[in-house]
């Protein structure tokens, strides 16, 4: 069976991967986010899709279907989409992949992507991820990160992205990685830290975060100021809806003060332990530690932000077009 359909065979340079997962990867869909935004601003050729059928569950990554001014224009299938930019300035061309990540026959689903790795020649992996954890929403969000080959460590290390020392259960990222490694495919893999409160709602400031790391990793020189702009508007944003609720703001001023104390245990251990005060492994859901149970705080904080984008009026123009 053929899991892989391509609809052209694009003609690439020295290609780039860089690709994110919905699910388990995606703390507040900021990795899946970054992907969208470079389909958005890029417009690249897209040539080729995951037959999704062995992978996934689909009562729990369902097909969807969109309407449009009430007719059924498209039933989509959940798989994965692969798209080349060809425009790039630079001396190699880039590929993009988005797609959840599949619920069956990881192995299967990890050569099968590793046979397109192959097939389109890709010199090197870029994969974006984001993770739960327990820091505040104001603080800077925590870049963390794994580099295969010398040199790309070298590059993190410049970017001063924390290196990653996570051992325990992983995703299909970690997956992916494992078989590039064994393939000598250099790879890189960015995670950005979202706050746990705010998993349920796309965090621009993540996903912000991880494309200012992303652009200058691989220097594609993208104008990120609106991005930006909104990363700001939107850090207020939660900022005066916290402040409206007293519990809230009483826990997050405490996630401030941990995150701005240093452990004890920690200033016991070597120097470059000391560097990961605020780095919070991927792949972990963290809890809340020795701070009181945050369930209230989530449905209150989440609760006005649905209050606020149920006030806002929809945008139609926008809802046709995706």
């Amino acid at each position: 069976m053929a899991f892989i359909n391509y609809s052209q065979e694009p003609e690439l340079r020295n290609p780039v991967l860089v690709a994110a997962f919905g699910g388990w990867n995606d703390a507040a869909d900021a990795a899946t986010t970054v992907i969208k935004f470079l389909v958005e601003r890029w417009k690249p050729l897209r040539f080729g899709e995951i037959e999704g059928e062995d992978f996934f569950v689909y009562t729990e990554t369902r097909p969807s279907i969109q309407y449009s001014k009430g007719s059924l224009r498209k039933l989509s299938w959940p798989g994965g989409r692969f798209f080349a930019y060809t425009d790039s300035p630079l001396d190699h061309d880039i590929v993009l992949f988005l797609g959840p990540e599949p619920q069956l026959r990881w192995k299967v689903f990890t050569n099968e992507f590793l046979g397109v790795c192959k097939h389109l020649g890709i010199a090197e992996v870029l994969l974006v991820g984001a993770f739960l954890a327990n820091i505040p929403h104001s603080a800077t969000v925590p870049i963390s990160g794994f580099a295969s080959q010398p040199e790309l460590i070298e590059r993190l290390k410049e970017l001063d992205v924390q290196d990653s020392r996570y051992e325990g259960p992983t995703g299909i990222v970690g997956v992916l990685q494992d078989a590039f490694n064994q393939a000598k495919i250099p790879n890189v893999s960015l995670w950005a830290a979202a706050p746990h409160y705010l998993a349920a709602t796309p965090n621009i400031k993540v996903t912000a975060a991880l494309l200012t790391y992303l652009n200058t990793f691989l220097g594609v020189d993208l104008d990120l100021n609106d991005i930006q702009s909104d990363a700001v508007r939107f850090d207020e944003q939660i900022t005066y809806l916290v402040e409206r609720d007293p519990e809230a703001s009483a826990y997050v001023r405490k996630l401030e003060e941990q995150a701005n104390e240093p452990d004890e245990d920690e200033e016991e251990e070597d120097d470059e332990d000391e560097d990961t005060a605020m780095v919070i492994n991927p792949d972990r859901v963290a809890g809340t530690g020795p701070l009181p149970s945050a369930d209230s705080l989530i449905r209150s904080v989440e609760e006005l932000l649905r209050q606020q984008r149920e006030q806002q009026p929809p945008d139609s123009d926008e809802d046709e077009d995706q």
